[in-house]
């Protein structure tokens, strides 16, 4: 699945979900657009200037990362994903 890794702990099967690192995005993208890489709240694509701006305000609230994926107990301060148990499949 895209965004999702699974990992045994313990024998225990959990999904965790890939986070982007703020800062080496900006780093990676410092001459290129970020166009299209992030979606509205209405799904539209946005622009660079208005990913580039959501990206500063987040910063400055202390976010080192941003989820690709829905995740419940998220921490964007660097913790990201805390990893979701699942069912083993037999």
């Amino acid at each position: 699945m895209y965004g999702l890794f699974t990992k045994e702990i313990n024998e225990m099967k959990q999904i965790r979900h890939l986070s982007t690192n703020i800062e080496g995005l900006l780093r990676n993208f410092k001459n290129k657009k970020l166009t299209g890489l992030f979606d509205d709240e209405n799904g539209n694509p946005m622009s660079d200037k208005a990913i580039r701006k959501e990206l500063a305000e987040l910063q400055a609230k202390g976010h080192k990362l941003i989820g690709s994926d829905k995740c419940k107990g998220f921490d964007p301060f660097g913790g990201g994903c805390p990893g979701h148990p699942i069912e083993d499949e037999q």
